[in-house]
């Protein structure tokens, strides 16, 4: 907190000292050239900010394009996956979509489909067996002890549909912000013809996606399916740079193999005779 504050004062004080001494020049100018000179100062003042703020905008573009390293956020790629699926095969007859409400709230828009696909996702079911305890049936989670004397829960795989529509919303939104990628039940919506109605009462955001509210607390069905989709995608990127590596390792990659020769190349430079001129070698 109190390096905040520091960096906060030197701010301060560096943004007081520009401005006095744009202040203190100001005033010089007046007095040597008079008030028609101060509009010739403001004018210079003017182009040297411009000329700044041109320096600043490429130096910056230069750094964001070659130097910054771009973070590898795997939702995010698995979202534009979904996104170029979905849009990939136009479908015509959808238009509108909508979320139902409830008995108080008639149906709310959400936005313009511009894609759709079906997809399969992962779901994990834990497996539970009946117990009595105190005359009370109960389920209890199965679960096996592991080399350390650790409880690991017991469970089953299982794969299930999954409806997705990229929504551009109405109006500004649409155009100056990403679409929404929502994922839902086959069963939780009307057909798939016209103007289309999502059975719920909002949309809730979890990582990249938006979820029925009646889905959003649904870990079998979206966490273990996000994290299996995370997991496949970051093995193919390591795959890649694998395989990316042992083209270089072994002369493959073409780019890669002159960059190294032209590194490699040494100028030999030139001997000149210094000095005794009778020198047999001269």
């Amino acid at each position: 907190m109190a390096t905040q504050n520091t960096h906060k004062g030197y701010a301060g004080t560096i943004i007081m000292v520009i401005l006095a001494i744009i202040l203190i020049a100001g005033i010089l100018v007046v007095l040597v050239w008079g008030w028609t000179g101060i509009f010739k100062f403001m004018f210079v003042l003017l182009e040297i900010l411009m000329g700044l703020s041109l320096l600043f905008l490429l130096g910056y573009l230069f750094y964001y394009i070659f130097l910054k390293k771009q973070k590898f956020d795997v939702n995010f790629v698995n979202k534009q996956k979904l996104i170029d699926a979905s849009t990939r095969i136009k479908r015509p007859l959808l238009k509108d979509l909508y979320v139902s409400g409830d008995k108080g709230h008639s149906r709310g828009l959400v936005g313009t489909i511009t894609g759709y696909c079906r997809i399969q996702v992962l779901t994990r079911n834990y497996i539970y067996k009946e117990t009595t305890q105190n005359g009370i049936e109960m389920k209890e989670l199965v679960t096996i002890q592991n080399e350390k004397g650790e409880k690991i829960p017991q469970y089953t795989l299982d794969k299930i549909e999954q409806d997705v529509f990229t929504i551009k919303a109405k109006g500004l939104a649409g155009l100056f912000g990403d679409p929404m990628v929502i994922r839902t039940d086959p069963k939780d919506h009307d057909e798939l013809v016209g103007d289309i109605t999502l059975y719920g009462y909002s949309l809730i955001p979890i990582g990249e996606y938006w979820f029925l509210n009646t889905d959003h607390l649904d870990v079998r069905k979206i966490d273990y399916a996000i994290l299996k989709e995370a997991e496949r995608t970051i093995a193919f990127a390591t795959l890649s740079d694998v395989k990316e590596l042992i083209d270089r390792a072994t002369g493959i990659d073409a780019k890669h193999k002159k960059l190294i020769e032209a590194k490699s190349l040494v100028d030999i430079p030139e001997l000149q005779q210094v000095g005794n001129n009778n020198s047999p070698y001269s």
